[in-house]
């Protein structure tokens, strides 16, 4: 076996390993964005598939049928995963799949010679086209930051390298002189998108921690630089880097009033939320009731929750991280997410860091402004302090 043949049964294994990895996740926690992970992957997993069974000396049979269309498949179930960060458009998404439905029919039904003759223009189609969703994949990165923002850049750059793939595979069927130099490209390229993605979808713990602790790192220096300011302020910042750090369309606070017990929602100047007291049947009280994070993707209970919240938002998935210390509960940091989050979990923990660290700077705010009451009174009262 070659240098080369190895690279590309490293990076086949791999894929196949990722794949059991995210069908795994998909089984502990279903919703659409694991979903949609797990079928970007299966559909590579078809691909790669038939070219190892021959390697163990079993026959791929009926996979070898439906391997070309789980390749093309692959951009647009790209282009689903866009769809959880920003909207796409109506004609793209019917076009792609229009498209990826005429390649499957063309592959299937037209005469072997014809497909033999024009195989490589479908392949080019969809060569552009998987270039089309690395690009948007990288557009919708820029939705987010730190963690996810790394972890989607990532998987722009698998998107890419098989986008690259497909055009080797173009450049070796049009000019026989560069067939082998495409053929180097396709054994290396496998074990390089593999990696991307793998670091993308599956990130090693010990990475995302690094990532989270410098973007937390970032959010501490940033409230640090405003010593005794206001907790309205402390909140209103928790509330835009929490927004921007999960791509939502809007953040609030809920903040709790323990002589009522009840949430109050404060829109921050959130023109597209309406303030107020909190229902105790809502969906959000019934989440309050267990003070942990969550992530409610049930998108018609959304919906009905947002009518009155949130009228103007498009939104099909809420998170919600309480403010809570030892000494008080301050309320709940809110999100509306226009789909389901594509990484749940990740958002979560960074959510909760910054909640977290604003909780105890509303406690430090709330023993200073006590203290300077205590010493108010005591001048008022004509003591020496």
């Amino acid at each position: 076996m070659s240098v080369g043949d190895f690279l590309a049964l490293c990076g086949e294994i791999l894929l196949l390993v990722i794949t059991v990895l995210t069908c795994i996740d998909l089984a502990r926690v279903r919703d659409r964005a694991r979903l949609d992970i797990a079928l970007v992957f299966v559909a590579l997993a078809i691909d790669v598939i038939p070219r190892l069974l021959p390697r163990l000396g079993v026959d791929p049979g009926l996979l070898s049928l439906v391997q070309p269309l789980a390749r093309l498949a692959h951009p647009y179930l790209l282009l689903r995963l866009v769809d959880h960060f920003r909207p796409i458009r109506g004609l793209v998404s019917w076009g792609a799949l229009v498209l990826v439905a005429a390649a499957w029919g063309f592959l299937l039904f037209a005469p072997e010679v014809t497909v033999t003759s024009w195989e490589w223009a479908v392949t080019a189609v969809f060569a552009l086209l998987t270039l089309y969703s690395a690009g948007a994949l990288a557009s919708a990165a820029e939705r987010g930051q730190s963690v996810i923002q790394r972890r989607m850049k990532l998987i722009a750059g698998g998107a890419l390298v098989f986008a690259v793939l497909l055009a080797a595979q173009v450049t070796a069927a049009l000019i026989d002189s560069l067939a082998s130099t495409a053929a180097e490209i396709n054994r290396a390229g496998p074990l390089v998108m593999a990696a991307l993605y793998y670091f993308g979808f599956t990130t090693p713990v010990w990475l995302s921690r690094a990532w989270q602790h410098a973007e937390l790192s970032d959010f501490i220096r940033s409230s640090a630089g405003s010593p005794g300011e206001s907790s309205r302020t402390a909140l209103e910042r928790l509330c835009s880097t929490s927004r921007h750090a999960v791509g939502g369309l809007a953040a609030a606070i809920c903040r709790w009033e323990d002589d009522r017990q009840r949430l109050v929602l404060d829109a921050f100047g959130e023109r597209a939320l309406v303030g107020g007291p909190i229902a105790f049947e809502s969906l959000i009280s019934e989440h309050w009731r267990f003070r942990r994070p969550f992530v409610e993707d049930r998108a018609s209970e959304v919906r009905e929750a947002c009518r009155r919240l949130a009228p103007g938002l498009d939104c099909e998935a809420l998170i919600g991280v309480p403010l809570v210390t030892t000494r008080r509960v301050w309320g709940l940091l809110l999100i509306f997410v226009r789909r389901s989050p594509l990484m749940p979990d990740e958002e979560l923990r960074l959510l909760s860091l910054f909640a977290e660290h604003s909780a105890l700077g509303l406690d430090y705010a709330a023993l200073i402004e006590q203290l300077r009451g205590v010493k108010e009174e005591v001048e008022e009262e004509g003591f020496d302090t």
